[in-house]
């Protein structure tokens, strides 16, 4: 165990001295560095307060979710349903907000995260998967606990209706498999960029612009976001025969793969390797 935390020591002080060497004013190098340090303490948190918190974050959310029905709610039959999609923007980041500013685990905030120290030698792809699948697990039950919560309350309160929860999840599971897929890998790329600038800035306010910024383009775009569509379609489930169980399964399959290749692959994959070939100039 010793001989491991000093391995993943080494690898993470081989890091910074390659950042130190390419550096120049360059603050490339000083961000991945920053990233992956954030993602190996990660990776030491325990399983129990890893599954704590990303059920917190499944929990959290759902307050996009609830924005978005209830703006959907109050917004039908006055204006075109077209324009009420778009409106979205207005009120997604509101659960992104609250869980990445208070720390909580979400998936896809996460993904480029843990995926860096694996591409650096800190850790094994099993490592890797083992967290991914905390992670997961704890932000799909959450989601479920809170679309469950959220539609027996939300009438009650005249908020919105179970056929608002209907007419929302439809709208997310009714593309094909493959548009599905795509625009997931668009959601992963969009947050594995928000982590990333994230890192870039200390300032609260900066912080708050750019999720604001990024999950605003996924809201307006209609991209798929795995741990949000969860609550959209299993919501939908809940009050509809039209989408069967299978059809929740697929989808959250389809959204999970497609964040898990925007975020680790084609952020942290790609940013890695610009890094290296930095460094590999230099030298």
């Amino acid at each position: 165990m010793e001989t491991e935390k000093e391995e993943q020591q080494d690898h993470q002080k081989e890091l910074e001295k390659k950042s130190e060497e390419i550096k120049g004013g360059n603050e490339y190098s000083v961000i991945l560095s920053r990233v992956i340090h954030e993602g190996e303490e990660i990776f030491k948190v325990k399983n129990k307060a890893m599954f704590l918190s990303s059920l917190i974050a499944g929990l959290e959310i759902g307050f996009s979710y609830f924005m978005v029905c209830a703006l959907y709610y109050l917004l039908n039959g006055t204006i075109e349903t077209t324009f009420i999609f778009k409106l979205f923007a207005l009120v997604y980041p509101v659960g992104f907000i609250l869980v990445i500013l208070g720390k909580s685990a979400l998936f896809t905030e996460q993904t480029s995260v843990l995926a860096l120290p694996m591409l650096n030698g800190q850790r094994s792809i099993w490592e890797l998967l083992r967290v991914w699948g905390l992670v997961i697990l704890g932000n799909v039950i959450g989601g479920i606990i809170f679309a469950v919560f959220i539609g027996f309350l939300a009438p009650h309160l005249h908020l919105f209706t179970a056929e608002t929860m209907v007419e929302i999840g439809t709208h997310v599971a009714k593309e094909d498999s493959w548009v599905l897929l795509t625009s997931a890998v668009v959601a992963g790329w969009l947050m594995g960029l928000l982590t990333w600038l994230l890192n870039s800035t200390m300032n609260s306010l900066t912080r708050v612009v750019l999720i604001i910024m990024i999950t605003g383009v996924i809201g307006f775009g209609g991209f798929h976001h795995s741990i949000v569509g969860n609550i959209e379609v299993f919501g939908a489930f809940l009050h509809s025969a039209d989408i069967s169980f299978l059809d929740y399964l697929w989808f959250l399959f389809l959204a999970l793969l497609g964040n898990s290749v925007g975020g680790a692959v084609v952020v942290g994959l790609f940013k890695y390797r610009i890094f290296e070939s930095n460094y590999e100039e230099k030298v």
